[in-house]
This record gives C-alpha cells, structure tokens and sequence, in this order.
C-alpha cells in the first residue's frame, strides 16, 4: 500500500510539472529608433518608441529634433491639435476631433496620443506623409528597431543592427542601469516590451515642442484685453522672425495675405499654416481704386487662389487696405456673398513707422479702445521689433491673445458682422 501511494504522488507530481508553466526569463524592456544609420541616444521613458493598439508609437521629437527628417512641430492648444510640417507637407494630428489629415485632404488610420508625459505619433503613418521609409526589426536580441530612412542609406536593416550592436548594448545597459535594473534579455524572446499605457493619467501640462517654449497661456481673466493680431500683405524673410516671436510665445495670429505670397515666399505662407496660424486674404489695392465690383472679387479671388494652391485651405477672413469703409455697399454684399467675412484694424498703427512709433500706437489703441482690438503689423524690420516689445506690454498687462476664425464676429469700422 505504501509503494502505491508513494507511486501515485509521483504520478501527481510529474503531471503537475507538465501542465505548469516553465519560468522564463523577462521580455526586452527597450525599443529602439534609429534614423537612417544613427540610433537615437539618451534613452528615457519619454523618448522610448512604445506600442499602442499593436502600432508602433514614437514622440514626435523624433521627427523633429535632429537634422533628419527634418521636420518642425506645432501644438495648437486652442484646437488640440499637432502638426507636423515641411516645405512639402503638413501632417495635422486632431485629437479633438480624432482624425488625422494631411494638406491634401487625405486622412490617415492612426491619431497621436499623450503618452509618458509627452506627445506620441504613429510611426509608419509620419513616414507614408513624408515619403520615408519605414522598417520595424523585432528580431533582434536586445529589443525591436523602429528604423526612419530619409535618405538613399545603402545600410540593409540586417547591417544596421550588426554593426550598431556596439551602440545598442551601450544604450541597453545604460537604460538598464537607469530605470529597470533588469537582466539581460533572453536571446530566444524577442517579443516587444510591455507599452506605455496611454490612458495612464500624465501631467496635465503642455507638451514642450521645439519653437514653443514660452511661457504657457496665461488664464483669462474679467479685465483681460482681447487683442487679435493679424499680419498684413506680402510675406519676406522677416515673416519668419515675426514666426519665430509667435511660436515662442504660444500666439496665433491672422496672416492677410496677397496673390504675391507664392513663389519663394510660398515657404513662408506654407510654415504659417502648418504653425496653426489664420491665413486671411488682402487685397492689394485701396478700396477707392476698385473699378467694378467685378474687378473686387477677381482680387480676392487671385488671393484664394494662391493660398488654395499652397496650403490647400480656403480663406474666408479679407481684410481691404485704407479699411472696409472704402467700400461701396454693392461691393461689401458681393463680398459676404462670396463667402468672406471683413476684418479692419482697430486704428492706425504706422505700419511703415519706425519700431517705436509702431509701439506706441499699438499701446495706445490698447489703452484708449474699449472692447476688443485688432492691432495690425507688417513682416517688416520696424514691425519685428514692435512685436518683440508688445509681447512683454501684453503679459504685463494681462492682454489675452485670440485667433480669428470663422466662428467670431468680424471687427471692421463698418460694423458689418455678417
């Protein structure tokens, strides 16, 4: 009796050695991004590649962080969106309305997402905007490769991984060492490592993109001042420095654009509009020389045209140089009927001034107009330097800077609001 009982706890044993699973080693902990034949460096949770709904995700400082690709970023935090762009393409990220288009119109399967405190894009849908190539390498031992080609690398994937192995181990053990003290992966599992979970609560924070590192909106308050800002005719080099002062400092402004935006300055028109700027129309003469009613709307739709051609957006925002009051009444409804809406500045600001002058009527519209203003610059040297100083007269000041858009009531000395 004995022996049969000792057999049969045996037999239990062995059986339940068969149904259990046999401990294994942990699965890789690090996904890797190489760009052409360089990895990405400096590995954290924050720039580590991550896998959401089985795509594979990366921040978008991959893309716009180095060199190549190449690319500039923007969040619109008024509209939650982020875009990417080049003198080629914008790729716009609506997280508000969960869609992801390019200029074209095309939509995308995949939107980004917040992520370890940061913004992630889906990577092979970056790449089909742009024209990269895309390859994601699972097989190899010390994790996946997410590699971006931008060039015509002659480096196969399989030569990018044995001779970067060097590199890879060197970033292994460093993000080994820093955040999991883990052990070496298991040659034999070569599975993703858990991702991120992107419904982990974050920093409710904005995300620090490249070109935005201001200081963030500051709260809308009862005796806040609403100033519009709207840039006025052809677009130059300084059209970027007044850009940069823009991006800096999280402002949208209203470009009013002529047919003369095209061409070289079309990188311009291109850049505004995939920093999340309005692009306006402005006709490019005085409302006393119109000759016809015709002759208005073949102006405004020269301007169309141009920004239709370039941004592939229509413009419903016109402004008229000397004002909408030059208008006659026929002019201002064969407008409206063409689907635009009249903004004018709220007063004269010099336009062609000097930068101290351009201030000091900017100021003084702000400080004698009750309501809100429009205050109107130029991409000139003069405006550049105005705009430098009125960004520190708005913060002292408690100015709130809005975007136009089509949704508000148009400001014009005509009190047109339709």
């Amino acid at each position: 009796m004995k022996k049969r009982f000792c057999a049969l706890v045996l037999s239990l044993l062995f059986f339940c050695a068969c149904i259990s699973p046999l401990p294994t080693r942990a699965a890789p902990s690090v996904i890797f991004t190489a760009i052409n034949d360089t990895f990405l460096r400096n590995l954290t949770p924050s720039t580590m590649p991550t896998i959401i709904g089985g795509l594979p995700y990366v921040p978008y400082t991959a893309f716009t962080a180095a060199p190549n690709p190449g690319l500039m970023g923007k969040y619109d935090s008024v509209n939650n969106q982020l875009v990417l762009y080049n003198i080629n393409h914008i790729l716009t990220f609506d997280m508000a309305n969960a869609i992801t288009r390019d200029e074209q119109g095309n939509v995308y399967p995949a939107n980004a997402v917040r992520c370890n405190g940061t913004y992630y894009v889906p990577a092979r849908v970056v790449c089909d905007a742009f024209g990269f190539r895309y390859s994601y390498l699972s097989s190899t031992l010390l994790g996946p490769v997410i590699r971006i080609n931008t060039d015509d690398s002659g480096i196969s994937d399989e030569d990018l991984v044995s001779k970067g192995f060097s590199v890879m181990r060197s970033i292994y053990d460093q993000y080994q060492a820093t955040y999991n003290q883990g052990t070496d992966p298991d040659p034999d599992t070569p599975t993703p490592p858990t991702p991120a979970d992107p419904d982990t609560p974050t920093d409710p924070g904005e995300p620090e993109i490249p070109g935005t590192s201001g200081e963030p909106d500051t709260p809308e308050t009862p005796n806040a001042k609403v100033v519009y800002l709207a840039i006025q005719g052809d677009m130059n080099e300084y059209t970027a420095e007044i850009l940069d002062i823009l991006d800096s400092n999280n402002y949208t402004a209203a470009f009013f654009v002529t047919p003369r935006s095209q061409g070289q300055n079309s990188d311009y028109l291109l850049r505004a509009a995939a920093s999340g700027h309005v692009i306006g129309n402005n006709l490019y003469g005085d409302g006393s020389t119109f000759q016809s009613t015709e002759e208005l709307l073949r102006q405004a739709q020269d301007t169309q045209d141009v920004i239709q051609a370039v941004t592939k957006t229509h413009s419903r925002a016109l402004m008229v140089p000397g004002g909408s009051q030059n208008l006659s009444q026929e002019e201002r409804d064969a407008l409206i009927q063409a689907g635009y809406r009249l903004w004018d500045p709220s007063g004269d600001t010099r336009l062609w001034g000097s930068a101290s002058a351009i201030y000091s009527s900017c100021v003084s519209l702000l400080e004698n107009t009750s309501g809100n203003v429009v205050l109107s610059l130029m991409s000139n040297p003069s405006s550049v330097q105005a705009l430098s100083s009125l960004v520190s007269y708005f913060r002292q000041n408690n100015c709130e800077i809005r975007p136009i858009s089509e949704t508000i009531t148009p400001i014009n000395q005509i009190r047109e609001m339709r």
